[in-house]
């Protein structure tokens, strides 16, 4: 289904995530081309694959996309979670560097926790890596502005139940990233500016800060009975 929202007309973006860049001043309208299943490289690794790796441009310059396409599966463990396996990993080999890699991550993207941000316990580390990786890329690439983009498919097959629990998880973490400059992400928003504290790697090659976007669109593609 992804692919026939974002290859199937080789012009045209799918129709809600035009609408959602038209609503925001940081974008215009695009011209663009795609790769799909990308790996990004970070720290000697890679995040992915994501669906699609987009190079866009519109009347305000060059930028990626980053698309995450899903259904209903959540956006994998909690940090806890992961800190906690990485501390069993180093007990077990005390040459795990999974601790590193963690610690590499949350200086990419985190600030200081301020008194109202969620804990980084309960935020969930794939979202962590992949803003992480679009950032990196972006700075890579010499793009000024990256969006990575949730592109969430409801279907026959979607449990209800499950898509509650990811819209929270999503808003957990913009809250977090944006110090609650932005509570959450509804289908049909992009969100930011933000900009993430890992200078160098969150900047152009010209030493510019990545602007970071969030975004979230929606198609329903369950049968009408």
């Amino acid at each position: 289904e992804a692919a026939r929202a974002w290859l199937g007309d080789a012009v045209e973006l799918p129709k809600e995530l035009k609408t959602a860049l038209k609503h925001h001043d940081a974008f215009g309208k695009p011209t663009w081309t795609a790769e799909p299943r990308v790996e990004l490289p970070f720290d000697g690794s890679a995040a992915g694959p994501f669906d699609l790796v987009v190079e866009a441009v519109d009347e305000h310059g060059a930028f990626l996309i980053v698309v995450d396409a899903r259904s209903d599966e959540a956006f994998g463990d909690t940090l806890g979670d992961t800190l906690a396996a990485a501390a069993e990993a180093l007990l077990d080999d005390p040459g795990s560097d999974d601790l590193q890699r963690v610690a590499s991550l949350l200086a990419t993207v985190f600030g200081p926790r301020r008194d109202d941000d969620p804990p980084l316990k309960d935020i969930r580390h794939q979202l962590l890596t992949a803003t992480a990786a679009c950032v990196v890329e972006a700075g890579r690439r010499g793009r000024p502005r990256v969006l990575l983009l949730i592109h969430e498919f409801v279907t026959d097959r979607t449990v209800e139940r499950k898509l509650l629990p990811n819209a929270i998880d999503l808003g957990r973490f913009v809250k977090r990233l944006s110090h609650g400059v932005f509570k959450g992400v509804n289908p049909g928003d992009i969100v930011g500016p933000i900009h993430l504290p890992g200078a160098p790697r969150a900047s152009t090659p010209d030493e510019s800060p990545v602007d970071f976007y969030l975004g979230k669109i929606s198609r329903n593609l369950r049968s009408r009975r």
